[in-house]
């Protein structure tokens, strides 16, 4: 399917941003990239950060995919990428739970790299149900990647940190880069997030996690 003609005057969120309907009636995102056949990389929660446009610029041989809860969020960073005249052709966004997407549209072995940047935590008892990493995500994941396929996480939250490390731990063909615990402090040079700016300035400590399919 040829990639649809930019006109910013008709909508400046499209062709960045993929509809539901799109995937239903497409069997998934990968119809939306002027190559589809180039390897995937996923963020999800994209926000209100640079990572996804940064990484769509730095890296054009690579299909780059955002999924956002926040249909306000996605309006917003469609308007930012065109507004850079980044990823017309590598660059798309889809407003939906990520468990929505995963098993049914990018499994199996469909995604190169996952990136979770500060996954909401929930931390009140009664919410935890609503935790990314509740569940059978992390299998969901690990059956979606290709071989040698990586997840790359962060989180502020201790407690999420030991939960999402026992769910990746568990997930079929699934292997930690790290020792136990299972994270890492701030790699020398690595890029700060704008979440990861604001929770150390409220002196929180961050927690990356990284797990490689075998």
């Amino acid at each position: 399917m040829a990639v649809p003609r930019y006109d910013r005057r008709v909508d400046p969120a499209r062709p960045y941003e993929t509809t539901w309907e799109d995937w239903v009636l497409g069997g998934g995102p990968t119809r939306a990239f002027a190559r589809p056949d180039a390897p995937l990389v996923v963020e999800i929660g994209p926000g209100e950060d640079d990572f996804l446009l940064e990484q769509a610029a730095a890296h054009p041989n690579r299909n780059w995919l955002g999924i956002e809860y926040s249909s306000k969020r996605v309006a917003r960073y469609a308007r930012r990428l065109a507004a850079a005249g980044v990823g017309l052709d590598n660059c798309r966004l889809i407003w939906r739970p990520a468990a929505d997407l995963v098993e049914p549209f990018l499994t199996p072995a469909r995604v190169a790299t996952y990136h979770i940047h500060f996954p909401d935590p929930w931390p009140k008892k009664h919410h935890a149900r609503y935790r990314l990493f509740a569940g059978p995500f992390a299998a969901s994941l690990a059956a979606s990647l290709v071989p040698g396929g990586e997840v790359v996480l962060a989180t502020d939250s201790p407690a999420y940190a030991v939960e999402i490390h026992a769910g990746m731990s568990a997930a079929p063909g699934m292997a930690s880069v790290h020792p136990e615990p299972g994270w890492v402090k701030l790699p020398k040079g690595a890029r700060v997030t704008v979440f990861e700016e604001r929770w150390r300035a409220m002196g929180r400590d961050i927690h990356y996690l990284r797990y490689v399919r075998r």
